[in-house]
């Protein structure tokens, strides 16, 4: 196949060579021009009926800047001689509104850049399609746009992958990183799936296109990108009516200030009353409310998670109950070997070796890891030439064992006398012919599997033999018995390994009053070890998946808000059921349509990501309000001292600021609008998450923002004061 395409492509191997832009454009920065005219676009008052009290302070822009056209139209509650004031008042309460559709416009880059980012993925390459014409194959140069499902492929080394594919021949390593962000190469040999996008690394593979153009998983991914929704959130409405409410309580305090200066004739004006209005409303927590539900979406992106709503990013902050499966979750997967454990007679290397040569045609994770060990080991056989002629021998669910048998191993020798029956030394220089002068040829076979099973194939069991596999299964751990030509030679030593870091995210979230709950179909004496290594205090041993639906009930029944993830069909009612569900993107789509959330990467551990999120999410809204709120207890003190100061001149005593009256208005409300932009990267970014009990939280942040709330604003005012005087 190597040298049919060289001749039919004249060497020609650049096949990840690029053709246009059928990836689109490369996604916008943040601050770009279409973010500016968008937000210009949202200072519409149809725009703004979704944040009342933004909408509010329009309509108070557009009533002080009818007071410096027509000062004569507002009575005794305007001056003409004060037009420049009203205008300055004015474009301050317009340039407050704008910072508010800026925050808006700029959180909503942040989601579309990830389907952007998305698209760099789809560019057209040009692959080698192999072909079938009257019995003879070829391969011919074509663009990845007119592959279609079924298609085969020859894949080279440096070579992208055109579509998703299925390997049919050969074994490489591809780099997938850009799509799943693991910057380690994968393995890839027959039966593997290929990702389109991702690029062979090494050696030459032919595969089968699972996928027509539009249909692979970077067009999934985009699709569930754009999909997604961002109606608001149960917290957020709950806010929004507090907003409204706080609103409407200010609205009626200053239209009885406007009545009562009126009817005293105390000489206020209505332009100082709207700034004291204004300052008074929840404008920062109103501006920046949108973005910050936009930003957990965002964030949910950047780790490859596609949540529905912003709903369940929420929910996810409140959860007390997280449900882990042991598989895949918090163990890697599948079982890796980490010791060789070999009989009396018998050595660490023979069983290494052995396990080397039994494994390789198995290419199962369990299989890889026992070479992988050998080879870490320095346990390389020197019989590996022979498995060219070799048989070898499938896992099989009715024999438990596998294994391989090498035929005509000529490079092997009984030991002189005859003496170690079933024991292999290689031969000298000066042996290798029998008695009559032929070359020796002898069969050796090699099996591996479950300790039962290998019993039936062994002539006389070690004394051991049962204590060894029964220390084994009882630390939680798996042995897998070896034997080489009816002679049991040791035990390999299988076990779940736990994912990086998994120990600390569960400490984590048992730091936050969350508790974790293991689920698996293991046996009790595995999922304790398991459990109890990783600090889970609760599992649920020999689970079936469909007892998930019945533990998510039950904990819901106390009143909890239950976090979990699934990726069968027969997961899917419990994912519906559930508080937060997150599907794997490579399970069912039964599974898929059930959850709330998606993660791409099918990487299930991702739920303690999401959770921890959530909580974040809730905190940066909290931070803001009670930052916002604390705000009003300086603008009062700057604002209402001065308002009524030429008639009451008592109100003087709290002007602790030493503000004038156009002065005081002017710095509040530049304080106010500007407080807005200074706050929006906390809003998109988060704030800062260290995890611990909920009453921490919330002192803590009681602590920073409730009273760094009151002091920035009498620093901020006075230092606009100052600024303005000087100008």
């Amino acid at each position: 196949m190597r040298h049919m395409e060289n001749n039919n492509t004249n060497g020609h191997t650049d096949g990840a060579k690029t053709v246009g832009h059928a990836g689109g454009p490369h996604p916008k920065p943040l601050a770009s021009r279409s973010v500016l005219v968008d937000s210009l676009v949202r200072l519409s008052p149809v725009s703004l009926l979704a944040n009342p009290v933004m909408l509010v302070v329009e309509i108070t822009f557009f009533i002080v800047a009818a007071m410096a056209v027509y000062p004569q139209g507002f009575a005794s509650v305007a001056k003409v001689g004060e037009r420049t004031f009203y205008v300055e008042v004015a474009a301050i309460l317009l340039i407050t509104v704008w910072f508010s559709t800026l925050s808006d416009a700029l959180a909503e880059r942040q989601a579309k850049n990830t389907a952007s980012s998305l698209r760099k993925l789809e560019t057209e390459v040009m692959t080698k399609k192999i072909t079938t014409k009257e019995w003879t194959r070829d391969v011919v140069v074509v663009a990845s746009s007119e592959l279609r499902k079924g298609d085969l492929i020859l894949l080279d080394k440096d070579d992208v992958v055109p579509l998703d594919a299925e390997v049919l021949e050969g074994i490489a390593m591809v780099d997938e990183s850009l799509l799943t962000g693991e910057s380690a190469p994968v393995r890839k040999a027959p039966g593997d799936a290929l990702i389109g996008g991702s690029k062979v690394i090494s050696d030459t593979l032919t595969a089968r296109c699972t996928v027509n153009p539009g249909e692979s998983y970077i067009n999934q991914m985009i699709k569930l990108v754009e999909a997604s929704k961002r109606p608001k959130t149960p917290n957020e409405m709950a806010v929004t009516m507090v907003l409204i409410g706080l609103t409407a309580i200010f609205t009626i305090i200053i239209a009885s200030l406007l009545d009562l200066s009126i009817t005293l004739n105390l000489g206020g004006d209505l332009s100082v009353l709207i700034a004291l209005y204004v300052c008074l409303l929840p404008t920062t927590i109103g501006a920046l409310l949108p973005a910050i539900g936009l930003s957990g979406i965002s964030r949910l992106y950047k780790r490859k998670i596609v949540a529905k709503s912003g709903k369940a990013i929420e929910t996810a902050g409140d959860a007390d109950v997280i449900l882990l499966d042991k598989t895949g979750t918090i163990t890697v997967g599948n079982r890796q070997a980490i010791q060789f454990i070999p009989f009396e007679g018998h050595t660490e290397r023979e069983v290494g070796e052995a396990a080397f040569l039994s494994s390789w045609f198995d290419d199962t994770p369990e299989g890889r890891s026992m070479i992988r060990l050998a080879y870490e080991q320095g346990f390389v056989p020197r019989e590996l030439n022979s498995l060219a002629l070799s048989q070898s021998f499938e896992f099989s669910a009715v024999t438990r064992t596998s294994g391989v048998k090498m035929t005509r191993a000529n490079a092997f020798m009984l030991p002189k006398g005859g003496e170690g029956r079933g024991r292999y030394r290689r031969k000298s220089s000066r042996e290798g012919t029998n008695e009559e002068g032929e070359s020796a040829e002898i069969d050796i076979q090699i099996m591996k599997g479950a300790p039962d099973s290998i019993l039936v194939l062994i002539a006389s069991p070690p004394a051991n033999f049962g204590t060894t596999v029964d220390s084994i299964s009882g630390a939680g751990e798996t042995p897998m018995a070896i034997e080489r030509n009816g002679e049991a030679l040791g035990i390999i030593r299988l076990k779940d390994v736990l994912k990086p870091g998994i120990g600390e995210k569960i400490q984590t979230v048992k730091t936050m009053g969350i508790r974790p709950v293991m689920i698996t179909g293991d046996q009790p004496l595995t999922a304790k070890s398991i459990a109890s290594e990783v600090g889970i205090d609760e599992f649920v041993p020999r689970a079936k998946p469909e007892d998930k639906f019945v533990i998510v009930q039950k904990e819901q029944a106390q009143g909890r808000i239950v976090a979990m993830i699934g990726d069968g069909t027969n997961d899917a009612p419990a994912l519906a059921v559930a508080d937060v569900g997150l599907a794997m993107n490579s399970g069912t789509e039964a599974a898929k349509e059930a959850a709330n959330m998606i993660d791409l990467e099918s990487n299930p551990a991702k739920i303690i990501d999401v959770v921890l999120l959530g909580k974040q999410l809730l905190m940066t809204r909290g931070a803001v309000t009670t930052f916002s709120i604390a705000n009003d207890i300086a603008k009062y003190f700057a604002i209402v001292p001065v308002l009524f100061a030429a008639t009451l001149p008592q109100l003087e005593a709290l002007n602790i600021l030493r503000l004038g009256l156009q002065s005081a208005v002017l710095s509040a409300l530049i304080f106010n609008a500007v407080i807005i932009p200074l706050l929006i990267p906390l809003a998109m970014r988060g704030v800062a998450f260290r995890p611990s009990s909920t009453m921490s939280l919330f002192l803590r942040n009681a602590l920073i923002y409730g009273v760094g709330g009151v002091i920035v604003p009498f620093v901020g005012i006075k230092l606009i004061d100052l600024l303005i005087s000087a100008l």
